[in-house]
């Protein structure tokens, strides 16, 4: 079988082919691609290289070494997901270097990871909720720390990006009316899950308000009550299915929102113990 290796670098790349092709002298009879990728300096040139690489069905390996923080940081989330060994060049270094040294390395660097300071939990979870989120991809639902689901307009992107914000990785699934559920939600801990409900009232206005922003204004069953009671009847029985905390949204701000998951998440760790 044919293994892929791609180099993703912000230089040439040219000292991490040399690494590769070292060590792949170690092995015999190997059936292997090297790509390189040089001089990658945006997110958006690394997002669609990394979209690219999906296209192997073989196996495949990504060594990459960036300064750049946040490169690092998108590859090992991408990378996490979609089930791809990664190694990074410059991580490794550091880490070993620190080890020999018996030193913390200075600036952002950890000597245990380079992914372990409050700034890289954030970020990573920032992006992480962006990444995935209205049910983007249901395989990253199996990565999240915490899994929101509900119908449309019941507050679960904002919810998202204000828990990833505290460094929660947040995954929110929309509930669709005689649509199947993921899977993967029945694969977690139920735990981890939260569906948000709503007045149906207050969902009709906030679907109304919606329409006007997109110049959509008119009869929609987007808007329709009987079809929005639907859905919010639909959705309590999943998230009954589910055994999920319901929490309902009518009258709450994102802090309390907020609040209530993360207090019921703590409370959950400390029977465990």
């Amino acid at each position: 079988m044919e293994m892929v290796i791609n180099i993703l670098s912000d230089t040439s790349g040219y000292a991490t082919e040399q690494i590769v092709k070292q060590s792949l002298n170690q092995f015999d009879n190997h059936d292997i691609k090297i790509n390189i990728y040089p001089n990658i300096r945006e997110l958006d040139s690394l997002d669609r290289i990394l979209k690219y690489l999906l296209i192997y069905e073989s196996n495949q390996i990504i060594y990459h070494s960036f300064q750049e923080k946040k490169m690092n940081i998108y590859i090992k989330n991408f990378a996490e997901v979609h089930n791809i060994d990664t190694i990074d060049i410059m991580s490794e270094s550091i880490e070993t270097i620190a080890r020999a040294l018996g030193k913390d390395p200075k600036s952002i660097f950890s000597k245990n990871s380079l992914y372990n300071t409050s700034f890289f939990k954030k970020f990573d979870a920032i992006d992480f909720a962006l990444k995935y989120d209205d049910g983007k991809d249901f395989s990253a639902i199996k990565f999240c720390d915490i899994a929101i689901i509900g119908v449309s307009r019941s507050s679960k992107t904002p919810l998202s990006l204000y828990l990833a914000s505290k460094g929660f990785r947040v995954a929110n699934i929309p509930i669709l009316l005689d649509s199947k559920i993921p899977k993967e939600l029945f694969e977690i801990d139920p735990h981890k899950i939260y569906g948000l409900t709503v007045d149906e009232n207050i969902l009709a206005k906030f679907r109304k308000e919606r329409l006007k922003q997109l110049n959509l204004s008119g009869y929609s069953q987007y808007t329709d009550i009987e079809r929005i009671r639907k859905e919010i009847n639909y959705s309590k029985e999943v998230m009954e299915d589910i055994g999920c905390l319901v929490i309902d949204t009518s009258d709450k701000a994102l802090e309390e929102i907020s609040e209530i998951i993360l207090n019921n998440l703590k409370e959950y760790e400390r029977s465990k113990e």
